[in-house]
């Protein structure tokens, strides 16, 4: 009987140290992040936005790794995915341009994206660039402001052209505009 329990507590001991090193591997994969130096970070803090005047592109990646004389782009995406999502590729071929500019002596041989439950290195290569210099050109010659489909000045409070819309419900100091002037008598 002692034997039998023993065993027992033993096999649960056993499926337990399994279920520890199961959930140990898969948390190292889940981050996908590369070894390297964190050089730019926006996941914790509020990195500055990196710019690139020759393209006319700024953008905050969640990471930049640095390994030698590369580096790497970082970005999690809080969505599954099975494949990358196009935008999110032409985010990254953002991310090469500016980093290019930004870091002009390192290389950027690809970039990580990680949705929840995969991760994908995204090489930086000519058709990738190619591919977002051609939607840049062709988003900068349609471009128009789009009309306010609302009438909600909390929606303007978070948008981000809340400062050069022209439709905005609020100032840009965060006060709402009354809906309609007028003087008391």
């Amino acid at each position: 009987m002692v034997a039998a329990t023993l065993a027992f507590f033993l096999f649960l001991f056993l499926i337990f140290l399994l279920i520890i090193l199961v959930l140990v591997k898969s948390r190292s994969g889940i981050t996908a992040v590369p070894p390297g130096r964190i050089v730019y970070g926006d996941l914790q803090s509020k990195g500055t936005v990196l710019r690139s005047n020759n393209y006319g592109l700024s953008g905050k990646p969640d990471m930049v790794i640095r390994t030698g004389n590369f580096i790497i782009p970082y970005e999690y995406k809080s969505s599954r995915a099975t494949n990358p999502r196009d935008g999110h590729l032409l985010q990254m071929a953002a991310y090469f341009l500016i980093l290019e500019e930004v870091y002009p002596n390192l290389k950027i041989p690809y970039g990580v994206l990680k949705y929840e439950g995969s991760a994908f290195r995204v090489r930086n290569s000519l058709k990738l660039r190619t591919d977002l210099l051609y939607t840049m050109r062709e988003m900068r010659s349609t471009y128009s402001m789009p009309d306010r489909a609302h009438s909600n000045p909390r929606r303007c409070i978070s948008c981000s052209f809340r400062q050069s819309c022209p439709q905005s419900l609020i100032n840009n100091d965060g006060w709402q505009e009354p809906r309609y002037e007028y003087v008391q008598q």
